[in-house]
């Protein structure tokens, strides 16, 4: 399986969202090897350095923003699916802050999701994101976790 790589803006703090989103972090990690790193927040130029400097030069790079294309759960099961047999690693997904994420990390991305078309807090698009991923895994697994 691919590696996982989230690159989020926002620190820990005592929110029962990141508790959540920790708890499927857990659960990702019986399916493969995934990092979830949280930065601080500052101005729009400020996330980017921050996130520039995490990246590397490999990889398959995913932008989470609201103009992105949306995606049914089967689809990303098929994209975990098709990364692994094809060697796809690492796999980073960016959320951006209250500032959103950069032009030119958008379009340095190879994909652009979405996971809705409303604004989200970039806390509740980890524990989406996080939540979709163990759903899909979960999925590939023939475990009984997601119905159709």
């Amino acid at each position: 399986m691919p590696h996982l790589r989230i690159l989020c803006i926002g620190r820990n703090a005592k929110d029962p969202l990141l508790k959540s989103a920790d708890l499927y972090l857990e659960r990702l990690s019986k399916f493969s090897k995934v990092e979830l790193l949280r930065l601080r927040e500052g101005t729009l130029e400020f996330e980017q350095k921050q996130i520039e400097a995490r990246l590397g030069s490999s990889g398959h790079l995913i932008c989470l923003d609201e103009r992105g294309k949306e995606l049914r759960t089967r689809q990303v099961a098929d994209k975990l699916e098709g990364w692994d047999m094809d060697g796809v690693s690492p796999v980073t997904f960016l959320i951006g802050g209250a500032n959103g994420l950069s032009s030119p990390l958008k379009e340095r991305s190879k994909e652009l999701w979405s996971l809705s078309q409303m604004t989200l807090p970039h806390r509740l698009a980890q524990v989406l994101l996080l939540e979709q991923l163990y759903r899909a895994f979960t999925i590939n697994h023939g475990m009984p976790y997601h119905r159709d």
